[in-house]
């Protein structure tokens, strides 16, 4: 049987820039995906980085259970999932700001205006988004990790 523990600050903080790094990374190979196959303007990555997100902080919460043998508390998996998708896509609209100085297509697409506080209104856009899909993201995993509550 899996017992509940608080976990040490440091675990904590290392599980979270450790699956913030590895959203970010899936979040990018989608975004280069979509680019190269010419479907980011009709596609629904925004939705699907949502989605990868809830499926990799319930893998957290999995991790947490069969690595140390323990029971993540309720609060504390909220807390991961919550930090985890606000740094993963904090990651990611740091990413987009630099690649659309690269790209000339994907500025032109998205960015159309020349000052430079409106240049950063999509950047800020995506960050927001992410982090309030978090808090619904870490709402789920909250009653995910109940799966593994104590028996006795």
């Amino acid at each position: 049987m899996l017992k509940s523990e608080n976990l040490s600050l440091y675990a904590i903080n290392k599980s979270i820039a450790l699956f913030a790094i590895l959203n970010f990374g899936v979040y990018v190979m989608l975004f280069m995906l979509f680019r190269s196959l010419n479907v980011l303007d009709q596609s629904g990555l925004r939705m699907i980085n949502y989605i990868t997100l809830g499926i990799i902080c319930c893998y957290q919460v999995n991790w947490w259970a069969k690595k140390g043998g323990s029971q993540s508390p309720f609060l504390q998996s909220f807390g991961m999932a919550f930090f985890t998708g606000t740094l993963s896509f904090l990651f990611f609209a740091v990413f987009i700001y630099i690649y659309s100085m690269t790209d000339p297509y994907f500025a032109e697409f998205y960015f159309s205006g020349d000052s430079g506080t409106m240049n950063m209104i999509p950047f800020i856009l995506i960050f927001f988004k992410g982090s309030s899909s978090s808090i619904i993201i870490g709402l789920i995993t909250m009653m995910y990790s109940e799966k593994f509550k104590d028996e006795g």
